[in-house]
């Protein structure tokens, strides 16, 4: 017996050892922010969204999981009365992402979104080596609206390269409508960018960088109606182009606060028949915070 009892103890403190170096799932940062989206030229609505985002770490393992409400806001009333429908909530989201490193220069990574309207699943990967970057996603939406089909989408960044402190990317979209699509009803699209991506300033507390979003071609196949071409409008050829100012300002070691503004301008191309669409201008603005454990 005597003998046994110096065994037991060296295997409860193996155990014990091995519970201690075990990974624990950690907080590593949250965050609240307010983002509105505006498009001219329809309806005087903008998207106005809230978001709060919570950062996750178990081993290699990064998650983070964000909950979002959406506003539709009418910033125009005609008839310069009070109504009730010009701050709808309309929509919300809740949002599951990880990411897992394969290798040195290989990472995984997932999302789930689910919205009112759809359910998403994504995976992806994010891949670097020396000055090379590449990247890139395909998710799957189950639409929830019977009038709205299934979706593929294909989001990739083939080829990037980082030069010093700015990085150029080659962005390619391919959308693909499942299911039976009706008479009229569009079944794919595609678009083709270069992304660009570049630091402006860089203070002892305050930085400011950029991202530009410049569209080379983008194209739609619809489903003829009645034996004819259906008319619709795509993007010109070089006719969308974005740009962001981002600012990020350390109000302490772990607390960051930030504006981000985006700009796009558009110009449209109607085929078949269609007339140029009139939404050429697209605004984004988005202030927040981010703690860091």
């Amino acid at each position: 017996m005597l003998k046994i009892i110096p065994l037991l103890l060296t295997a409860l403190g193996l155990v014990s050892a091995a519970a201690y170096a075990a990974p624990e799932l950690t907080v590593t940062n949250f965050g609240q922010s307010i983002e509105t989206e505006n498009v001219s030229g329809g309806a005087e609505v903008d998207d106005l969204w809230l978001w709060n985002t919570v950062g996750l770490k178990y081993d290699d393992w990064s998650f983070s999981l964000t909950a979002g409400k959406k506003w539709a806001v009418n910033t125009y009333n005609k008839d310069k009365k009070d109504n009730d429908d010009n701050f709808v909530s309309d929509n919300s989201r809740l949002q599951f992402d990880f990411s897992k490193p394969l290798t040195e220069n290989f990472n995984l990574t997932g999302r789930y979104r689910g919205q009112k309207n759809f359910d998403r699943f994504q995976i992806g990967y994010n891949y670097s080596y020396g000055m090379f970057l590449s990247s890139g996603d395909v998710f799957y939406d189950f639409n929830d609206d019977k009038n709205t089909p299934d979706a593929f989408h294909a989001e990739l960044f083939p080829i990037g390269v980082k030069l010093g402190p700015v990085t150029l990317k080659y962005y390619f979209e391919y959308v693909e409508n499942l299911g039976e699509i009706g008479a009229g009803e569009q079944e794919n699209s595609t678009e083709h960018q270069i992304r660009l991506y570049a630091p402006l300033y860089k203070g002892e507390r305050l930085s400011l960088s950029t991202e530009g979003r410049f569209t080379l071609t983008a194209d739609q196949e619809w489903k003829a109606k009645d034996g004819k071409a259906t008319g619709y409008n795509h993007f010109d050829d070089f006719g969308r182009n974005r740009l962001y100012l981002k600012s990020n300002y350390a109000v302490s070691e772990n607390l960051d606060v930030y504006l981000n503004v985006g700009y796009e301008i558009r110009e449209f191309k109607g085929e078949d028949g269609a007339k140029d669409d009139n939404n050429k201008y697209w605004s984004n603005v988005a202030v927040g915070y981010n703690y860091k454990f």
